[in-house]
């Protein structure tokens, strides 16, 4: 755990917006300023390495910019943690690599690459972007993105009268790189299965904010406020029916459950049921954000960070206030 030095030293002023598991010993945070204009506000991206002994277990890069950035982490080709922009900058911290990479290149509404990113995901070791109109890539390696958004079979979508459309994708998910979910938009879902895309019709107009590929072989949902489908493919049925003020900012299977989270608390997908876990108070109090790898779940959020191995909790940082 953090001494009140080090915590300072690399947190203080900040709060822990994402966070990503490089392995069961190594964690990262990307931190943004508390200033009333985040989108402007300085960012940090930290790594925390539980098997180094004090004063040598943290590393940090700090960035300026970064508006709406998500946080994600690669074994594939380097363990590395991968920070995107809203706007498609690239940061990256670990493996010696440089702090920031080339943009994932931009396009339009007919090009198979990005106007902007809204969501990340590690799979198959892997780092997925996606965004407006429909765009979905890849992480190749330094500097290289991949579109896996074939327009044979993922259409973009139409424009409105207003010359936009609600059909962008807003999260991703998948059980391996040959069975991907991407969706957004009002009940706009599609499924790549390693070749092509499938559109799968829901049982819903909600906007969809979360996806989660589920080690029981089920895909979950997360939709406005709270409420959340599971099946696959075209079979679906809603097992909650949200009354939460905010949406879930992430959704994550770990322990043969779904584990969802916000700011405002946490929650788990149990025999196809929404329940409130009983958990310690200071786990609750790190809410925010999820991260699974290397059996390990990561939950960080404004008042710190813990660590759960299946079987108890470990505290990695608690924030502190003047």
């Amino acid at each position: 755990m953090l001494t009140n030095d080090e915590y300072d030293k690399y947190f203080r002023g900040f709060y822990i917006y994402d966070c990503a598991v490089r392995s069961r010993t190594a964690f990262s945070f990307l931190a943004v300023e508390a200033v009333p204009d985040s989108n402007a506000s300085d960012k940090r991206l930290l790594s925390y390495f539980t098997d180094e002994p004090a004063g040598k277990n943290l590393g940090m890069r700090s960035y300026t910019g970064f508006a709406g950035a998500r946080l994600a982490a690669s074994t594939r080709p380097k363990e590395q943690a991968i920070m995107v922009s809203r706007d498609c900058a690239v940061g990256v911290l670990g493996g010696g690599a440089p702090a920031v990479e080339a943009s994932i290149p931009h396009g339009n509404s007919d090009m198979p690459l990005y106007t902007s990113m809204n969501a990340l995901s590690a799979i198959d070791g892997m780092v997925y972007a996606v965004g407006p109109w429909r765009a979905v890539c890849r992480r190749l390696g330094a500097d290289q993105w991949e579109s896996v958004a074939d327009r044979k079979t993922l259409p973009v979508p139409e424009r409105n009268t207003y010359g936009t459309n609600n059909d962008g994708f807003h999260a991703i998910d998948g059980f391996n790189t040959e069975d991907i979910y991407c969706g957004g938009g009002q009940g706009d879902l599609w499924r790549l299965d390693g070749k092509r895309w499938h559109h799968c019709p829901l049982p819903t107009n909600m906007v969809l904010e979360n996806i989660c590929c589920g080690g029981d072989g089920l895909v979950y949902i997360g939709m406005q406020n709270g409420s959340v489908l599971r099946g696959r493919e075209s079979n679906w049925e809603l097992i909650y029916k949200g009354t939460l003020s905010i949406p879930f900012k992430d959704m994550a299977w770990f322990d043969n459950r779904v584990w969802c989270t916000s700011d405002h608390g946490i929650w788990t997908i149990e025999n196809g049921k929404l329940i409130e876990p009983d958990l310690p108070a200071e786990v609750r109090a790190c809410s925010g954000s999820l991260a699974i790898g290397d059996g390990v779940m990561l939950l960080a959020g404004r008042y710190g960070a813990t660590v759960y191995d299946g079987s108890s909790w470990t505290s990695l940082i608690t924030a502190t206030f003047e």
